[in-house]
């Protein structure tokens, strides 16, 4: 009697160590990912930055590439107000991949289109970035990300209340982005 005890004793124990193995394991990441930027929404808790989209897509084949997009809208209807566009796409591949943290890096290339009511005077901005990406999973369906970026982007203005033959003005910007972006993931 003393032994089957003692059986059922370690066979209920190993089965708890199973258990936990199971849960260290990595589950297989889903194709499809939407993501919605944190800080558009919450401004007074998180940094927010121009190169950040609100809404985020990045599918995931079989291989370590992800193909992503996003855009943003804003529009001020105020007296001074503006209306902006902002349309990127990427790609990046899987560095690391440990228990619930995804490392992987990646580039994108994105657009601007900024016009303001009061002036006649529309904006541009085309750049490119190269970021890192730190990505952590809540569960199998949700996840947290952040991804510093290193960003070169020119920048033009078309004056059109002139009738100067060179009517606009460019320059360039360099920088690091999306500090302190947070972005909320949804994985199908």
């Amino acid at each position: 009697m003393k032994r089957i005890i003692t059986l059922f004793f370690v066979l209920f124990i190993a089965s708890f160590s199973f258990a936990q193995a199971e849960k260290d394991s990595l589950f297989a990441i889903p194709s499809h990912q939407v993501g919605i930027g944190l800080n558009k929404f919450i401004k007074s808790v998180f940094a927010s930055d121009d190169n950040a989209m609100i809404i985020n897509y990045r599918y995931t084949g079989k291989n370590k590439w992800s193909y992503r997009t996003g855009f943003d809208f804003k529009k001020d209807d105020s007296e001074g107000g503006f209306t902006q566009f902002a349309f990127k796409l990427g790609v990046d591949r899987n560095l690391k991949r440990y228990r619930n943290w995804n490392f992987y890096y990646g580039a994108d290339i994105f657009t601007r289109y900024s016009n303001y009511k009061n002036i006649n005077k529309p904006q541009y901005d085309n750049g490119i970035g190269a970021f890192f990406g730190v990505q952590y999973f809540i569960s199998p369906h949700f996840s947290i990300s952040t991804e510093p970026m290193f960003y070169y982007k020119y920048i033009y203005i078309v004056d059109r209340s002139t009738f100067q033959k060179d009517n606009k003005t460019g320059w360039s910007e360099t920088g690091l982005g999306k500090i302190g972006f947070i972005e909320l993931n949804f994985h199908f």
